[in-house]
């Protein structure tokens, strides 16, 4: 299999507006290592989402052995999604209510690529490959960064793809475990032969591969594999310095006694004011010190408050019918300290091509208002219109739905400046109210009626 992305571009807006990706183009086959590196927004996954046709390209054309992939059907190019390529995203992105192998599986069990049974066997043999075989009934959140990459990673070779694309799979790992992730990726490269595209910030992970890219402003250029990506210092010798001439000295020119015995008179008062003047400079630099590092201890400690100890997620997606649902989130406090929120803002979008489409919602009366203290588990509910045409299908017959919401935490009933705002995103599968039972199981394979809604990990 050879896949050739051929000048592909990726505007945002009208023809002048942003441009993330300019006229790349790059050939991947079996076998093929590649690394690309860049600065954060110079385009490294808006291009790795069009290598995977996560997104369509303003132009240019990505053939999968001669055949432009965005001249096949909709659900020709789920097939090419779910059987060609293997995805390993910034973060493991797992379903917390899944095990392990559940995780695995998933892509398998929903395409339909094989039997239930060969997809959980092909599960456990991935994760014993990546180290993980005593740990295929984990949950997530029991397991470290480290093993829910190697899930991660597991996952994305269940289909046994040729190809594997890999954003930044180590990004927020320490140095050993990154070491770990990257070693496996290479030892399941080299054994199957599939080709691999890895996005990374680290030069020295970047040489690894068999050959380097970089993006810079949109562009992809070859890079050279260097050990030493810097040029050494150019030293500066005394030769190189231009002789200054001798220029005679001249006479020293006397003051009168008295004048410098009147100086002398105010020395001791200037040397005490001068001190003054350094230890309220020094004093002043130490404060302000402390409190920067203040400020920063009290920053992270709120980040841990409102991202660690307060879980958050959809509960339910119940059908009103006629297109109308009813969202229903939670939000836990997992510690044992009293956590208190502003009342949660959500919107609902509705993916339509590439682009997602706002829907009404709005919140329902039970819900609490104002500042709340988050006692254990918290519900609040939503309802909302997706009665939208021309739904993106990632799923067949099931759109494709963001739940943005936002909130102040604070650990203060009256916060002052102790705040910080939270963001989520939650994605999920929903059945639009209008597509049968039926129509759904001609595609997909459920134990039993087809679900109103497939939760979705963070992307």
């Amino acid at each position: 299999m050879t896949l050739s992305a051929q000048s592909l571009s990726k505007r945002y807006g009208a023809a002048s507006a942003c441009a993330a990706v300019r006229n790349a183009s790059l050939d991947v086959g079996r076998g093929d290592f590649i690394s690309i590196v860049g600065r954060s927004g110079s385009g490294k996954s808006t291009l790795m989402a069009m290598l995977g046709a996560l997104t369509k390209p303003t132009q240019g054309r990505l053939l999968l052995d001669g055949t432009d992939v965005w001249t096949l059907s909709e659900s020709e190019r789920a097939t090419f999604r779910a059987c060609h390529v293997g995805f390993v995203f910034q973060f493991p992105s797992l379903l917390s209510n899944l095990t392990a192998a559940d995780n695995v599986a998933v892509p398998a069990l929903l395409g339909r690529t094989m039997p239930a049974e060969d997809a959980y066997a092909r599960a456990h043999e991935l994760l014993a490959r990546v180290g993980l075989a005593d740990r295929a009934e984990a949950y997530p959140d029991s397991m470290s960064g480290g093993e829910q990459r190697r899930v991660a990673v597991a996952r994305a070779l269940i289909n046994a793809p040729p190809l594997l694309l890999a954003d930044e799979p180590t990004s927020d790992l320490d140095e050993n475990t990154e070491g770990d992730i990257i070693d496996l990726l290479e030892d399941l490269q080299r054994r199957d032969s599939f080709g691999c595209v890895l996005v990374t910030h680290d030069l020295r992970l970047a040489a690894r591969a068999q050959r380097s890219f970089e993006m810079r402003q949109g562009a992809l250029t070859p890079r050279e594999v260097s050990r030493a990506e810097a040029a050494p210092r150019r030293s500066v010798t005394p030769a190189s310095v231009a002789a200054v001439p001798d220029v005679p000295a001249r006479a020293p020119i006397r003051l009168g006694e008295s004048l410098w015995r009147g100086v002398r008179i105010f020395l001791p008062a200037a040397a005490a004011i001068l001190a003054a003047i350094l230890l309220t400079d020094f004093g002043v630099e130490t404060y302000q010190s402390m409190r920067l590092r203040e400020r920063t201890a009290r920053h992270a400690a709120l980040q841990h408050l409102a991202l660690n100890r307060l879980r958050g997620d959809v509960q339910s997606v119940t059908d009103l019918g006629d297109g109308r649902y009813e969202l229903t989130t939670y939000l836990q406090n997992v510690g044992g300290e009293p956590i208190y929120v502003m009342t949660p803002q959500m919107r609902a979008f509705v993916q339509v091509a590439s682009l997602w489409q706002e829907v009404p919602m709005t919140a329902t009366e039970e819900n609490a208002t104002g500042v709340t203290e988050i006692l254990g588990k918290q519900t609040y509910r939503y309802r909302f219109d997706a009665r939208v045409r021309d739904f993106a299908q990632l799923l067949p017959n099931y759109m494709h739905v963001r739940f943005s919401g936002s909130m102040l935490v604070s650990p203060s009933s009256t916060p002052n400046d102790d705040v910080f705002e939270r963001k989520d995103n939650y994605y999920v599968y929903l059945k639009p109210f209008d597509v049968t039972d039926e129509v759904v199981l001609r595609r997909m394979r459920f134990s039993g009626k087809p679900p109103v809604w497939i939760p979705m990990p963070p992307h």
